[in-house]
This record gives structure tokens, C-alpha cells and sequence, in this order.
């Protein structure tokens, strides 16, 4: 069934023509990619099909109640909301359902209810039931627990949230509305690794449809089926993941290139001959071949021509790059941070050394940016040292990137940090993709992968040994991405940085060093050997993995093990001795699972936020309430 059809849209803005007749459906339960370089449209996409952008031309269908949302980018909430009440009013039509269903009930109990009052009644509560009303602290649990939201979170105000954090909420309670039609723009940027390995599985089991923009790779592959490239205002379509999307890309491309060079070659001979034809004509004196030499022009210019392939632009610099002699990089011995008498980093001992390349992880809040603003002297120790080697260059690349000052244009910024003439700033800037009118625009109003494009482009102009890097992917592009890991690539200095980019860890990581509880981990070895190592000692970490092994140890203390259902007889099917008596057996299946699902609470609240223990008690709780849902709807049928 189609959920929504876009039919030749297209968007100006200003003389801008961005989207220049975008056609494609998407099928029920598709999970579709939008992908396209920065500007090419995806967010404007997104925003027409959910409805808060119009289209200048063209035509958008929607499958009849369908339910469309997309994640917020700058959400509003009452000032007095904390994160637990911006997650929970994706319940508010549950909840005001509940009120009517509460007030009716009271109604009842004062006085023999009305026909149409029990008729409401029940209408009501087939709504709440059919919208998973009796499963509302369940699923806002599972979420919670699944995007990292702590408790601690939870009870803070939405207001004072990071941008990061504030993101979490949204995209949760976003999930949590489950509509029909799910729009994320972006939804792994503010999510550590275990999150959005979450993320993928809880999009796998959707029931609904999924449309996502996102750069990440590794995401990609896991979760969509089908894949929409916007390219030069219009829509190319490729049936599969992105590793198909990559391959069939370049095999489209190759072919348009090998029949462009074709026809080129034909329409060459073509114009020489139909020369040839006219100095022979010219020289013999004969119309007739002029003629005939007119007619081949013709047929030139009626010829149905093949386009050149877009020509993909690329970033071709690269890291300048300074020696050095020692072996110690960066040396921290007791190293302590606090925070409003918080402790974040509790005596760090740790050494990097030379040509090391290593992945600093850790959950949100564990502090890793403290640790980068502690090496580079933007934060001094409460206690303990951080120091680097003598002959030390370092370059720092943070989350978030500001320049000193955000009123200059991106040309005078580069004229006053790099010390050139506009010439060679330009020159410079064009290495970069910042070109024509796009140099004069203000610092402040870039996007963040410009903003941190235009950062590279600076520390790249300096010969340094030590790269920091806080999230280097986060804003960039695929095309920008694969530029910067390139550019790694031929970087024979040490690495430090934090990236949730599983593709770019893979690729450079070394070692891991994991943060948390204030504490340093070392793993000496790349993200694969990490990977096995921590899911030895957790015994289950990785949502796929989950999949395919039952964390019995986080089960074991919950002795009962209820029988499964059983397709039982009709009443009118068997005599009333046998009938008590499967009633009876169903009743003390009931019982037996009545105990689990009691028993399994106290479990569940020693978890607290912790993940890894918890989702797979709330798998099992899951499927034990199933299968007294279906215990009970067999003993209804028995004994009435």
C-alpha cells in the first residue's frame, strides 16, 4: 500500500531552484534513506511531506489517516516541564482518553449507566487498548532505558538540557507517539554507540514506515531497505541498503560515462564527416553534397543526447604535518575534575604515545570533552597533571564549533587567523568547496558541517603532530567524511578522538579507551577486539548481538518458567467436567505467569538506567504478558 506519493515537486527559495521535480513513492513499511550532499534538499523534503513547508509545484498524497511526524528540530514545551514531562506528553491523547474513561467510571458507580454511557465506555477503552494504553510505563521505560535517558535527565528541565540531550527527548518521544509515517532528520547525532545500535534494532521491529536522513554509514546498512539520492534537484532510486546503493551508484555512473564517451565519439565522426562533405562540395562545386552534409547536421542536433555524469566535487587537502622525536605525546598522572562538587574524572594515569590512534568512548555526561579541554589548557585540574611532549604541534577540532568572531565572513576569517591576502584566501577556500558569493556569508549563519569544514580548513594550514578530535563527523557529509578520513589516512602523527561513527572507528582505532564512572579502560586493540572484549566481560552489550543470545545470567534469579499457551478447546466442544478442567489448568497458568511478571518487577527497578541489564527483562516481561493476554482470552471462551 502506498503511505505517501510525491509527484514533480518542486522549491525555489528566492532564485534558487533547489527541488526541480521530485517523484517516488514509499510503500507501507518501508524503511527509506534520503541521502544527497549538504544543500541538496533532504530537510525541505522532509518538511513537505510532513506537512509545516508547501511545495511551489507539484503534488503530495497521503494514504488516508495516515499519521505523519517528524523528529523537532527546536521543540517547545511550558518553561515548567522537566525531560520526563516532554517525553510523557507523547501520551497526551492516551491520557485525556483515560480521564473520559475515569469519569465515566465514577459516573457508573453513582448510578445505573446509561446504554450510551456503556456503549462510550467501551468505545473508549478499545481505543486505549488498540493504542497500547495498558502499556504506556512499559514502553516509556524500554525507550528511556534504550536512548540512555537517566534518571537524573529525566528529572531535570527540558530547559536546562544540552541541545544533545534536549534531541534524546524529542527523538523519544517521537518514538514513543509511534505514528504511521516516521520522518528523523539526523536522529544518531546526539546518541552514543549503544543507543543507536538500539535505535536500529527498535526501527527494525517498527510496525509503522520510516523515512531517515543520516550520514552514518554503519546506521544506513542496518536499517533501510530502499534508498532515495537527491541529486541536482531530482530523485534517483535504488532498491536496496547502502552498501547496494554505493555499488549500484558507481555501476549507473560507469555506464552513463561509458555511453557519453560513445556518443561523443559518434557525433565527432558525424561533424567530421559532415566538414569533409562541405570542402568537398566546396571545392567540386556541388550543392548536392552540401546538402547531404547539411542533413547529417541535422541529424546531430536530433540525437537524444546522453549526459555526462554529475562531476563529484572533492576536498583535496591535506594535514600539515610537523616531527617529532619523543615517544610520549600526552602523560596524565591523578588527573581530577569536579564539577558543582560532582566528581567527573576521578585520578586518571594514562600515557599516549607516539603514532598511537585511539578512540576515546564513553556515554554522554562521562566527560570526554572535559578530558580534551583539560589537554589542551582550556580547563585546568582540580588535581593532578596533564602535560605534553616537548616539541609537541596540536591541532583541536570540538563538538562545537565557534570562531572568535561570528560576524566575519568566512573570507575575513580565514584573511585574519591564516595572515594571506584575499587572493590566496580564496585560492585557499576553493580547496574546501567555499566558492563565489558563499565566502562573504557570516561565520555565525553556516551550518554545522560548514562550520566545521571551514575549522579544518584552518588548523590544516599549520604543521602539527597531535590531532584532537570531538565528534569530527558529526555535521559532515558523506562525500566530506570519506574526504577527512582520507586525509587521516596520510597523517603520520597521533590520534585521540571521540567519534560514534562506527565506520570512521573501525577504520582508525587502534586502541579504545573507554570513560566511565570517572575511570579510564584501556583496550588494546582496534573497535573489533573492543567489541569482543566488552561483550565477554557484560556477557550481552550490543542490541544485534541481543538478537541472537538470551542474557541468562540477568534471568537466572527468577526461578519460575511459565508454560507457554496453548490452543485450548471451545466450551461447546467438550463436556462440562472437561471444561472445568481446562479451566482450571488455565487458571494455574495464569497464576504461574502472574508470578513471573511480579517477580521480574523488582529486577527491573535494581536496573535503574542500566541498558544492558535491562532490555532483556523487558523482553521477557513482553512476551510473558502475551502469553497471559492469550491465557486469559482462552478462559474467556471456556466459561462463558
Amino acid at each position: 500500500m502506498i503511505e505517501i506519493a510525491l509527484r514533480n515537486i518542486e522549491k525555489y527559495y528566492g532564485a534558487h531552484h533547489l527541488l526541480k521535480g521530485v517523484t517516488f513513492e514509499v510503500q507501507t513499511g518501508d524503511r527509506l534513506g534520503l541521502l544527497g550532499r549538504n544543500g541538496t534538499g533532504k530537510t525541505t523534503l522532509l518538511n513537505i511531506m510532513e506537512g509545516r513547508t508547501a511545495s511551489d509545484a507539484g503534488e503530495k498524497m497521503l494514504r488516508r489517516g495516515a499519521v505523519v511526524s517528524l523528529l523537532e528540530q527546536m521543540p517547545e514545551f511550558p518553561p515548567e516541564y522537566t525531560a520526563y514531562d516532554a517525553i510523557y506528553s507523547a501520551y497526551s491523547d492516551l491520557i485525556t482518553i483515560k480521564t473520559q474513561m475515569t469519569d465515566l467510571e465514577q459516573a457508573m458507580a453513582q448510578q445505573t449507566g446509561s446504554h450510551d454511557m456503556l456503549q462510550k465506555y467501551g468505545q473508549l477503552q478499545q481505543a486505549f487498548e488498540s493504542r497500547e494504553g495498558y502499556a504506556i510505563e512499559d514502553n516509556l521505560r524500554r525507550v528511556c532505558v534504550g536512548l540512555g535517558l537517566s534518571a537524573e535527565l529525566l528529572a531535570t528541565e527540558f530547559t536546562a538540557l544540552s541541545g544533545g540531550e534536549k534531541t534524546q527527548v524529542v527523538l523519544g518521544k517521537l518514538l514513543l507517539k509511534k505514528p504511521d509515517i516516521l520522518l528523523l532528520d539526523e536522529p544518531t547525532n546526539h546518541l552514543d554507540i549503544a543507543a543507536v545500535e538500539w535505535l536500529e534494532q527498535y526501527l527494525a521491529e517498527y510496525k509503522g514506515t520510516v523515512i531517515v536522513i543520516s550520514h552514518d554509514r554503519y546506521f544506513l546498512d542496518q536499517v533501510v531497505n530502499r534508498v532515495i539520492e537527491l541529486v541536482e534537484g531530482k530523485a534517483e532510486i535504488y532498491e536496496g541498503n547502502y552498501s547496494y546503493f554505493v555499488a549500484e551508484k558507481q555501476a549507473r555512473c560507469d555506464q552513463q560515462q561509458q555511453q557519453f564517451d560513445q556518443q561523443q565519439k559518434k557525433i565527432h565522426q558525424m561533424e567530421m564527416a559532415a566538414k569533409r562533405m562541405h570542402d568537398w562540395a566546396q571545392r567540386a562545386d556541388n550543392p548536392s553534397m552540401h546538402k547531404q552534409a547539411f542533413n547529417m547536421e541535422k541529424r546531430i542536433e536530433r540525437l537524444e543526447k546522453t549526459e555526462r555524469p554529475p562531476q563529484t566535487e572533492h576536498i583535496k587537502a591535506r594535514f600539515g604535518q610537523q616531527k617529532f622525536s619523543g615517544q610520549e605525546v600526552i602523560v596524565a598522572r591523578n588527573l581530577a575534575k569536579h564539577f558543582d562538587g560532582q566528581s567527573v574524572l576521578k585520578g586518571l594515569d594514562f600515557t599516549l604515545h607516539k603514532g598511537e590512534r585511539v578512540a576515546l568512548f564513553g556515554a554522554n555526561g562521562t566527560g570526554k570533552s572535559t578530558l580534551f579541554k583539560l589537554i589542551t589548557g582550556e580547563l585546568a585540574a582540580d588535581a593532578g597533571t596533564v602535560s605534553l611532549g616537548a616539541s609537541i604541534r596540536l591541532a583541536y577540532l570540538p563538538q562545537i564549533v565557534t570562531f572568535k568572531e561570528p560576524e566575519y565572513s568566512v573570507l575575513d576569517t580565514v584573511r585574519c587567523e591564516v595572515g594571506v591576502e584575499e587572493g590566496e584566501a580564496r585560492r585557499l577556500l576553493a580547496k574546501y568547496l567555499f566558492r563565489g558569493e558563499g565566502v562573504y556569508r557570516k561565520t555565525k549563519n553556516l551550518s554545522g558541517g560548514e562550520k566545521s569544514r571551514l575549522r579544518l580548513c584552518l588548523l590544516m594550514q599549520n604543521d602539527v603532530n597531535l590531532l584532537l578530535l570531538d565528534e569530527p563527523t558529526n555535521h559532515l557529509d558523506i562525500d566530506a567524511r570519506e574526504w577527512l578520513e582520507t586525509a587521516l589516512e596520510d597523517f603520520d602523527g597521533t590520534l585521540l578522538f571521540v567519534s560514534h561513527d562506527r565506520y570512521f572507528v573501525g577504520k582508525f582505532a587502534t586502541q579504545v579507551w573507554e570513560l566511565g564512572d570517572g575511570r579510564l579502560t584501556v583496550y588494546p586493540g582496534d573497535y573489533a577486539y573492543y567489541r569482543r572484549k566488552y561483550s565477554e566481560k557484560t556477557a550481552v552489550v550490543f542490541p544485534l548481538e541481543r538478537q541472537k543470545r538470551v542474557a541468562a545470567t540477568e534471568l537466572s534469579s527468577i526461578s519460575l518458567t511459565p508454560v507457554s499457551p496453548k490452543p485450548s478447546p471451545t466450551r461447546n466442544s467438550i463436556s462440562s467436567d472437561k471444561a472445568a478442567a481446562v479451566s482450571q489448568e488455565l487458571e494455574s497458568a495464569i497464576e504461574e505467569l502472574e508470578r513471573a511478571l511480579k517477580a521480574i518487577e523488582p529486577r527491573m527497578q535494581q536496573c535503574g538506567s542500566d541498558f544492558v541489564a535491562l532490555e532483556p527483562l523487558l523482553r521477557q516481561k513482553q512476551e510473558w504478558e502475551n502469553q497471559r493476554d492469550t491465557l486469559y482470552q482462552e478462559w474467556l471462551e471456556i466459561n462463558n
